[in-house]
């Protein structure tokens, strides 16, 4: 089939049937085209169900509060189907067809907006003007919440991503999807709604971007290794190292390039299997030093100079390598200064940003918006069980502007805890960072105040870890963004105050973090006014926690970039009852156990937690796992740790743990010494002040 009229036609990609993802590729005329879909369930996770309570005032005929959330409650899913630009010119993606009903009509505004980049709107299929006919079929089809395409501009020979957010699973057994075409006509192919297909689990980069660390899950729930692997069309399976163990169900592969790819270029990742199964993937391409953000300000001085000094140099202590949001005047003034700017940069400090418009010096990310799901809720005109999304379809068109003017920033967009779980699904693919904010101690708090009978859910931190566990699934393989609350609630009496959080459990938090799949870590918040008082204030139970933070981003950041290419996986380990251990791959070579001592406990006096003593694990290692060292990560540095190999099984004895421990097993003699020497120089000064700290 050849190419013809304008606009659409030209792609031709649609042409063929769409199968789910990882089905033998189709091409079209010579080899010119292929095309690809999937239709991908959210993962249920019933174990974290208890902990999802709302605080909202939502109200049944009772009076009761309303629980959103229930065992056994539906889910939706995303689609994705992969288009390629096969004329010799530019193409832009403004509409698509699902079920042959126009997704631009159907997700309607609900009002018109003079700038549709900046006034906030909501858009919904209960807006739209169609035809009751043509909602009944979106509706049989999952009911659309939201789509996009990335890249939306295609230039020749380029692939596009198009994503589409689904409120709940599919009715019927295929998903007719197209792209319009200017002369009528469309170019439609259909997607099997039950097929499982492999996934790319997580994608990260090496610093110079020509390394490429890929994980790879086939549905059969085994590690198997594909048959060939390309990025954007090109046959990389020479250079790929594959690590497939049949008794880990995720696969390592490591890429080298020939040439580094372009910063924030978006490129396709394709993984075929012998089976006839494929993964398949466009993402953005970033490297980041791993952000370790804290939010909030400060005044303490008498000048600006002295005002913006401490601030600063705070944060410097406390290894932040981020500034988030709420920031102070005099600190920003002078980042953003010539002067600033080269002093923020010599220290490895970034700033986020809110927009074009408030763009700082140094931006690593762009705040797409802060929690769309708490203004989701307060959508009066929409049924309250339908209301989550609704302000999708507008961060998608914000975020396609700020990508136009500035292709080389990610955007970041941050979930609260409304319509909870189905928030962090709903939102998890939308932003180029996913990001969440499980605050622990305000769930412990909102408890309290109004649901007691029900704190058994609450007396550890395992809300970070649900919470990260339900959004890395439904976001991957993008990184991760988690917001870890430091503040004490100085509420009224009829609000119910709240202590401020243990050193140990933001440890334990942390640690729940990283084993999620977290690449990235922040903290809410450093402000000591109002009713949120934060850890810059000079309470000593403040102080405490804000020191334990530095002492965390010296421990984490040292193994910073490692985390930037890791993955989860689950490596059999044998453990004393009260350890709790979870295991990341880093490529082939590397893996990271991260340990918690579970014998812990919180309520509204503090945490109680008892040291495991003689404690020991037996890991069975992946076969393509070797342990040419074994160490362990501390905020002290490397430091040496008992440990025997026998055939796949390792030995290692932590002795007493306290609270946390990460070990790291390499196949790298070389790796310890390079950690040490990146602690030397960028933490060591910095953990020597901080545990001289009066606590």
């Amino acid at each position: 089939m050849k190419a013809r009229g304008k606009g659409w036609m030209g792609l031709m990609v649609l042409a063929v049937s769409l199968t789910s993802a990882g089905a033998e590729t189709v091409f079209a005329q010579q080899d010119s085209a292929f095309v690809h879909g999937v239709y991908r369930p959210d993962i249920p996770f019933p174990e974290f169900m208890p902990m999802w309570r709302e605080g909202w005032p939502w109200e049944d005929e009772h009076g009761q509060r309303v629980r959103y959330a229930y065992e056994g409650m539906e889910l939706g899913g995303y689609l994705y189907a992969f288009v390629r630009n096969t004329t010799n010119r530019t193409l832009n993606v403004q509409d698509v067809l699902l079920e042959d009903v126009s997704l631009v009509q159907a997700i309607a505004p609900q009002r018109e907006v003079e700038d549709v980049v900046e006034d906030r709107h909501p858009s919904h299929l209960e807006f739209s003007k169609l035809p009751a006919d043509k909602i009944a079929r979106l509706e049989a089809a999952g009911e659309p919440v939201w789509w996009k395409a990335v890249p939306r501009e295609l230039a020749p020979g380029e692939v596009s991503q198009i994503t589409i957010r689904l409120r709940r699973d599919p009715k019927v057994d295929t998903i007719r999807v197209a792209l319009p075409a200017e002369d009528g006509a469309s170019l439609a192919g259909s997607v099997e709604t039950a097929k499982r297909q492999p996934q790319f689990m997580s994608i990260g980069f090496s610093p110079e971007l020509d390394t490429v660390y890929a994980y790879l899950r086939h549905p059969s729930g085994r590690g198997i290794a594909p048959s060939r692997i390309r990025i954007n069309d090109q046959d990389v399976t020479a250079r790929a190292t594959v690590a497939a163990d049949s008794s880990v169900a995720v696969v390592p592969v490591i890429i080298p390039l020939a040439e580094p790819l372009a910063k924030a270029s978006f490129n396709v990742y394709q993984a075929e299997y012998a089976d006839g199964t494929r993964a398949m993937a466009c993402l953005g391409t970033w490297y980041m030093d791993m952000p370790y953000g804290m939010w909030g300000y400060i005044h303490k001085g008498a000048t600006p100079e002295e005002r913006r000094d401490y601030y600063i140099n705070d944060m410097l202590l406390h290894n932040i390598n981020v500034l988030m949001y709420s920031l102070p005047r005099d600190a920003v003034q002078y980042l953003n200064t010539d002067e600033g700017a080269a002093f923020a940069q010599s220290v490895g400090l970034n700033l986020m940003s809110h927009s074009l418009r408030g763009r700082h010096r140094n931006t690593l990310f762009y705040f797409l918006l802060d929690e769309p799901d708490i203004a989701d809720f307060f959508l009066k005109d929409v049924d309250p069980y339908k209301r989550l999304g609704s302000l999708a379809q507008w961060l998608v068109t914000r975020a396609d502007s700020w990508r136009q003017q500035d292709p080389e920033t990610p955007n970041l967009l941050n979930i609260n805890n409304t319509f909870k779980p189905e928030n962090w699904y709903t939102y998890a693919q939308l932003p180029d960072i996913a990001c969440a904010d499980p605050y622990y101690q305000e769930a412990v708090q909102s408890v309290i105040h109004s649901d007691p009978g029900n704190m058994a859910a609450y007396t550890k931190p395992t809300y970070v870890y649900g919470v990260g566990r339900i959004y890395q699934s439904a976001a991957a393989p993008k990184p991760m963004h988690l917001i870890l609350h430091t503040c004490r609630f100085d509420f009224p009496e009829d609000r119910t105050p709240y202590r401020a959080p243990t050193p140990e459990e933001k440890r334990i938090e942390v640690y729940y973090a990283l084993a999620t799949g977290a690449k990235q870590l922040s903290y809410w918040w450093y402000t000591p006014y109002g009713e949120y008082y934060g850890v810059g204030g000079d309470a000593p139970e403040m102080v405490d926690l804000w020191t334990e933070i530095g002492l965390l981003g010296a421990e984490v950041r040292t193994v910073g970039e490692l985390l930037q290419w890791a993955c989860p996986v689950e490596i059999p380990v044998e453990a004393p009852q009260w350890i709790w251990t979870r295991s990341l791959a880093v490529g082939d070579d590397t893996l990271i156990l991260l340990v918690v001592n579970d014998n812990h406990f919180s309520d509204r006096l503090g945490t109680v937690i008892r040291p495991i003593e003689n404690a020991k694990l037996d890991v069975t290692m992946p076969s393509w796992m070797e342990a040419a060292d074994v160490f362990e990560m501390t905020y002290d540095g490397t430091q040496d740790i008992d440990s025997e190999s026998e055939g796949r099984s390792l030995n290692v004895d932590l002795g007493t743990v306290e609270v946390t421990r990460m070990i790291l097993v390499t196949k790298r003699p070389e790796l310890r010494a390079e950690l040490q020497k990146r602690y030397d120089d960028n933490f060591a000064e910095n953990v020597r002040k901080l545990k001289a700290i009066e606590r």
